[in-house]
């Protein structure tokens, strides 16, 4: 064979390999794919497409505006919360800020209405200028950082307005067991985060592997042996393998449950159930209205505290028949929330008032009106309900508004000693009211008498404060007092209810009842009241016997 034909014959068999290896190439590309490779480009142009949905999603985010110390703000550029310069006192204007959340933002212009008819039948020098930083889910502390900043950026009020206690209720148990953030962050915080730290490391990582997709596919498009299966199947597994990196980041961009993040779910607490995180609430509530009363001293205005009605709270409104279908769900949590923490709130705010605190209970403005006033079955009004409830703050108001609106402009403590004055009674009012304690007094006071008798009173009792189980769990120092039955729970359970021991309501509304104690030697007691139905504690006692018990009627160990 001469050598022209011999390289003829190489040529051959490289064509016909090359053919067979073309072949069996689209056939593995039809098995593997479906169809038959005509394109590198086409193959690939759906890889990567499919991705988990961002974590920024729109649908999944409320239409707040982040704000770096209210967590989050109206969109609109003029609104009072953004509007930059801060407004000031001047002649003529009675300024009225007006604080809380969802209900507050609804009565916001039914409030400023009431304001200007009362000023017009009054024939007031001034008129008033309502500054609406209410807005849905707002919840203390979010308030006070809404008047901090506005005084620390220059800006005054004459009157400060707050009207809250849902919120101060709710948001903290969804923040925190619904959605494992910070009870006191702002509502919604993980949609209000798109992107942490680390999200923002996931994108960048993610442009990343993008760019290289559009790489690869361009390649892909240009090589002149794009018409291959071979080179498709290898052009595909490139692009499918930085595809699957793509939709990895992505999941993992979506989903914040994966792991821990301090910037979407804040600093973590500890609480074992509702009772703790309640506790926590009331003393949160109750120390912020202080702080804030004590802040608008400083800045020369009034301070307000109103407690919003609600239909939950009992014998507060006779619900009409529209109502009871579209405004109140017997299954809502918050039947047992406002039986048992509103009445807390209530005493607390007597201790408010008690302390200078211009507090005001509006649970009960309802309570002979029977038209239709709520909206919805959260906490809402209709118009008229918004309008009923401004006529009764603006009444409340009326000595702050006639003393405001007939003197100059009030100015706030000037120079040194004018701020440290005011320094001193802020501190000295924070010292006398205390949170711990005036929580504390919420709840049935539990001595020991010398006869070994355990003693629960209670001043200012309701009915309903004595309707509940009493618990009392009695640790021995021996275990072989314990009895059999309780032997492995380690105490002693001795529950008991307030009727079938004898308890009593004086005239004063003050409760009394006593149990016995065992004659056995005791190490410690846990005692409270709890809805066994609803595994709910509303209080709790732990006390070492008779550490505890020191400087109380007879500390006397059995």
């Amino acid at each position: 064979m001469n050598r022209r034909k011999q390289i003829l014959f190489y040529c051959l068999m490289v064509v016909m390999t090359l053919a067979i290896i073309e072949g069996m190439a689209q056939a593995a590309y039809y098995i593997a794919y479906g169809e038959f490779n005509g394109n590198g480009l086409k193959a690939s142009a759906g890889a990567g497409a499919a991705v988990a949905p961002d974590a920024g999603d729109e649908e999944a985010s409320p239409n707040w505006l982040q704000h770096p110390y209210y967590g989050y703000t109206r969109p609109e550029a003029e609104h009072p919360m953004n509007q930059m310069p801060p407004l000031r006192r001047e002649d003529g204007v009675v300024l009225i800020a007006l604080l809380g959340g969802s209900v507050g933002l609804g009565v916001t212009d039914a409030f400023r209405s009431a304001l200007e008819s009362w000023f017009r039948d009054n024939d007031l020098p001034r008129r008033p200028v309502v500054l609406g930083l209410a807005y849905n889910g707002m919840q203390q502390p979010q308030q006070i950082m809404q008047v901090a900043n506005t005084l620390s950026l220059g800006g005054e009020f004459d009157i400060i307005v707050n009207l809250d206690g849902h919120n101060e209720l709710f948001v903290p148990h969804a923040n925190y067991f619904d959605y494992g953030i910070s009870p006191f962050f702002p509502l919604l915080w993980h949609q209000l985060i798109t992107f942490t730290a680390e999200d923002k490391l996931r994108v960048g990582q993610i442009a990343v592997a993008r760019a290289r997709q559009e790489r690869l596919r361009a390649t892909a498009q240009a090589a002149p042996w794009r018409w291959s299966a071979l080179y498709g199947i290898i052009s595909r597994y490139r692009l499918e393998r930085v595809a699957r990196q793509v939709v990895a980041l992505n999941y993992e961009l979506a989903a914040p449950e994966g792991g821990y993040s301090l910037e979407r779910q804040g600093p973590q607490w500890d609480f074992q159930d509702q009772y703790d995180l309640r506790l926590t609430a009331l003393r949160v509530w109750y120390r912020s209205s202080v702080m804030l009363r004590d802040l608008s001293r400083t800045a020369g205005a009034e301070y307000y505290h109103f407690l919003q009605p609600n239909q939950y709270v009992p014998d507060s409104k006779p619900l009409t028949a529209e109502e009871r279908a579209s405004a109140y769900n017997p299954q809502s949590g918050s039947i047992v929330t406002y039986n048992h923490a509103y009445p807390q709130l209530l005493r607390l705010g007597d201790e408010l008032r008690r302390h200078g605190v211009n507090y005001h209970d509006l649970t009960q403005i309802f309570a002979d009106n029977r038209e239709t006033l709520y909206s919805d079955d959260c906490c809402h009004l209709n118009a008229r309900g918004y309008e009923l409830l401004a006529d009764a703050m603006v009444r409340r108001l009326a000595p702050a508004l006639r003393s405001r609106a007939e003197s100059a402009p009030a100015s706030a403590p000037e120079g040194t000693g004018g701020i440290a004055a005011a320094r001193t009674a802020l501190d000295a009012s924070i010292r006398e009211t205390a949170p711990d304690y005036a929580v504390n007094k919420l709840y049935f006071d539990v001595r020991l008498a010398a006869d070994g008798v355990l003693r629960y009173t209670r001043d200012n009792c309701l009915p309903a404060d004595t309707e509940a189980l009493f618990f009392l769990h009695i640790t021995p120092v021996d275990a072989a007092d314990l009895l059999p039955k309780y032997a492995e729970n380690g105490f002693n359970n001795a529950d008991f209810f307030f009727s079938d021991w004898d308890g009593v309501i004086d005239a004063a509304g003050r409760c009394v009842v006593e149990r016995q104690l065992p004659d056995y030697a005791i190490e410690s007691i846990r005692t409270g009241q709890a809805i066994r139905e609803a595994r709910y504690r509303l209080w709790e006692a732990r006390l070492l016997y008779p550490t505890d018990f020191r400087g109380t009627e007879g500390a006397a160990r059995p």
